[in-house]
């Protein structure tokens, strides 16, 4: 994700690419390739101890959010981390307080927020077409990442690191998240992590979501969310595409009577370059960031009391 997020910031005009960190030589010269004059270093304290970086994007493994995190926050610098901000919930928290001390912006990279793709979803439930409450409606199966992603302690699997997404667009959409209920099979005996579970989500607001993920197998996956107005699906349902718009992203909205309408995203523009720009917004101008680690720890929340419950199966408080 590294390389994905400086090239989106090499697009917008305010910002510079200054320096890179990796510990891995191949990672060192892929970065030379693509950022030509970028200052390159083995080690993100050294990279930190230049003057000329203004503010950090941080890309590691999850479970070193933490660490790196603090180090930059201590260094005086805003930070931009990915997502999920941190492993737990306790990372997280220790990463906003000294945050609150170094009198720094910590943003997450909860780059749906900022995706004109699923904006097409948070335009249809503002605009009530849908009607409350929601299911939100999410299965995914494919061989998922592996390495260090299956790791529990480092990456968490699917229902935190790829399932993050969801936790936090419905958290953004549906108000704070109550309780979970999940349970989990083990179909890869050769990693730690939670490979294949099954979920629901309750939110104060009466709205819901419900996951079953895999990260270990081929198969295939549905997005739809269903409420007393109707419901949208991710595709274009029975309609067809007109030619002009073949191979854009579609959804198709259907009301109680049948009547459907495909809905197409406002913008083509990439989710992570709408990130890169409000970070530097944020930096720059000090608007109100939409992705805080403030709102980003509940999603951080929502995915490890699914992975506590998913061990034995039950219901699970979710606290932060």
């Amino acid at each position: 994700m590294g390389r994905h997020q400086a090239y989106a910031f090499s697009r917008v005009r305010s910002a510079r690419i200054v320096a890179g960190a990796d510990p891995f030589a191949t990672g060192r010269k892929a970065f030379a390739a693509q950022h030509p004059g970028a200052m390159l270093y083995e080690d993100h304290r050294k990279l930190l101890k230049d003057t000329n970086v203004d503010a950090v994007v941080i890309a590691v493994p999850t479970g070193h959010h933490k660490a790196v995190t603090i180090d930059a926050l201590r260094s005086g610098r805003p930070v931009l981390v990915e997502k999920p901000a941190a492993r737990t919930v306790a990372q997280v928290r220790r990463m906003i307080e000294q945050a609150r001390r170094s009198r720094k912006l910590l943003m997450v990279a909860q780059c749906r927020r900022y995706d004109p793709i699923w904006g097409v979803i948070a335009a249809q439930l503002r605009k009530n077409r849908i009607g409350r409450p929601v299911l939100w409606r999410h299965v995914s199966a494919g061989r998922g990442p592996g390495g260090w992603f299956m790791d529990d302690r480092m990456g968490g699997g699917p229902l935190l690191d790829g399932a993050v997404h969801d936790h936090d667009f419905c958290n953004w959409m549906f108000g704070d998240p109550v309780s979970v209920m999940a349970r989990g099979i083990k179909l890869n005996p050769g990693v730690t992590a939670s490979d294949t579970v099954s979920a629901s989500v309750q939110y104060a607001s009466g709205d819901q979501s419900m996951f079953s993920w895999s990260w270990c197998t081929p198969g295939g996956g549905v997005h739809d969310l269903l409420g007393p107005k109707g419901s949208l699906i991710g595709g274009p349902g029975d309609l067809v595409v007109p030619k002009a718009k073949a191979g854009r992203p579609v959804f198709c909205h259907t009301d109680m009577k049948g009547r459907q309408k495909l809905l197409f995203p406002s913008s083509s523009r990439s989710m992570y370059e709408n990130q890169a720009r409000h970070f530097i917004e944020c930096v720059e101008k000090g608007i109100a960031c939409r992705s805080p680690a403030t709102e980003s720890v509940k999603a951080v929340a929502v995915g490890d009391a699914i992975l506590k419950a998913a061990v034995r199966g039950g219901v699970r408080r979710v606290s932060w």
